[in-house]
């Protein structure tokens, strides 16, 4: 055969590689497009969840007052006080989740934060008791997220039954 001439064999295999490299680059494209479904459905989840959490509080006028009243360091009845916690433990399973889902690589640090992970149920004094009542019901790593992240965001509060007379 000369090698100046290229057969049907060569075509064959040159036509063979480009059929391989093009499908790879389709399932490349592919696994990037379910990755970024994959990661749009999370941040709807996580966000619809947030938003249920802050419409159940704005819709409850009863738990909106027991918020108010722990955040002001007045007393609760054990009702009231249960059903605060209760609240919390639904907040931090979605911040759980978000952390899961970063952890995972499904979301970046910022997304967690942008769908509702500082949000306004951990500025508080009752938040800062509660996680020190609760802490250690959460996995080591969580903790360690929690405490360097969400924590110090009800550092800023004082409590309002020392300053009383």
């Amino acid at each position: 055969m000369n090698s100046g001439k290229l057969g049907w064999k060569g075509l064959a295999e040159i036509f063979g590689t480009l059929g391989v490299i093009g499908s790879l680059i389709f399932v490349a494209l592919e696994i990037r497009q379910n990755t970024n479904a994959v990661r749009s459905a999370t941040i709807h989840a996580i966000a619809e969840m947030s938003y249920d959490t802050s419409m159940r509080m704005a819709e409850n006028p009863e738990l909106l007052a027991i918020q108010r009243a722990a955040d002001n360091g007045e007393p609760l009845t054990i009702g009231q006080r249960d059903q605060i916690v209760s609240f919390y433990s639904g907040i931090m399973r979605i911040q759980q989740d978000r952390f899961q889902q970063y952890q995972l690589g499904i979301l970046d640090e910022e997304t967690v934060f942008q769908v509702g992970g500082r949000g306004r149920g951990y500025r508080s004094l009752f938040f800062a008791e509660f996680w020190e009542e609760r802490k250690e019901t959460y996995p080591v790593e969580f903790r360690q997220f929690m405490e360097r992240e969400i924590l110090p965001l009800s550092a800023g509060f004082e409590d309002p039954r020392s300053t009383r007379e």
